[in-house]
């Protein structure tokens, strides 16, 4: 009679045991609730104890919205306050993603910053291989991979301004290598450049700049974009950062169909801002398209290991950021 008891008490309690997709569904309602709260990390923990389950477009999204909450990134202010405020002109793009509400960077690898380089990695990196909206289309579905476009793409636009912001020393205006000396980890003589190119292309592109980065013989890239022995492995992943965020940003707007709605603004025309871009800096040079391709980080650091990879990277730099914000 005992034994059958016993069988009996463990029939019932393996029968009230859940699976690992009810644990999953149970903490992402969970960490919706403590999203909803502003418990960023609450959301977090409990998404990562039952996790990772990259297999789940929805765990993805909302383990992705808890580290920007970190971030202190919030969705509905992006759309409201933000999204008014980025201009698509070519011209003017960059200096407004450099005004955005979160841009403002005072230091390398803020707490923001990388909370938000975690949420944007949480969305691309879902599998090994180099991140494509197309692999996730094929993977997750149109509808979810297009939710999480979006997603991604407001992260992206919002970590891009940050960059711009911190890398491109500008001033309270959006005005590049307008920031102020001794602060914001500038020296005595503020960067007026991105980088202190040494790559002769980049240098005679440059050279007929009409803006504030125009003649390496005098100019200042930032200092921590330094080219120095000991720094050199440290700048080329940093400067792969901006690269991939750019063609991530690329690959998306090239594959996704943005809703005709106000509240996206001039989100809607950036398609034809970014191929733009893409287009004029492969016409300058061909050779630049791999890296143009390219949408993986560890991808990136591999090709730039090569020393003519890496003064692609700086053409690619000096056509894309210092033209971008000139």
């Amino acid at each position: 009679m005992r034994s059958i008891l016993f069988i009996f008490l463990l029939f019932i309690i393996g029968g009230c045991a859940k699976t690992a997709p009810e644990k999953i569904d149970e903490a992402i309602d969970l960490a919706l609730t403590y999203l909803t709260q502003e418990k960023c990390q609450k959301a977090i923990d409990v998404l990562e104890d039952v996790g990772p389950d990259t297999d789940n477009p929805v765990y993805i999204q909302v383990l992705a919205s808890a580290y920007a909450c970190r971030a202190g990134y919030n969705e509905i202010t992006f759309l409201s306050t933000d999204i008014p405020t980025i201009n698509s002109v070519a011209a003017n793009f960059m200096k407004s993603l450099s005004q955005l509400s979160l841009s403002g960077e005072t230091e390398k690898d803020s707490d923001s910053y990388n909370d938000l380089l975690a949420a944007m990695n949480t969305l691309l990196y879902v599998d090994d291989n180099q991140p494509s909206y197309t692999a996730r289309v094929s993977k997750y579905g149109a509808r979810k991979a297009g939710d999480m476009g979006v997603q991604t793409l407001f992260l992206g636009l919002t970590q891009l301004g940050k960059f711009i912001n911190f890398y491109g020393n500008v001033d309270s205006t959006g005005v590049k290598g307008a920031g102020a000396a001794n602060t914001d980890e500038q020296g005595a003589t503020p960067s007026n450049c991105f980088l202190e190119y040494t790559e002769a292309r980049s240098i005679t592109a440059l050279g007929v700049l009409a803006g504030t980065c125009n003649d390496m013989s005098s100019d200042n890239g930032h200092p921590d974009l330094s080219f120095a022995p000991a720094s050199l492995t440290a700048t080329k992943k940093k400067m792969c950062q901006g690269l991939v965020l750019v063609t991530n940003l690329i690959d998306i707007l090239e594959n996704i169909t943005l809703p005709s709605n106000s509240s996206y603004g001039s989100i809607t025309t950036l398609p034809t801002t970014v191929s733009a871009f893409k287009t004029s800096i492969i016409a300058a040079d061909a050779t630049l398209e791999t890296l143009l391709d390219t949408t993986s980080q560890s991808a990136c650091e591999t090709l730039v290991a090569d020393a003519t990879e890496f003064g692609n990277l700086q053409y690619i730099y000096a056509l894309l950021f210092e033209v971008g914000l000139p």
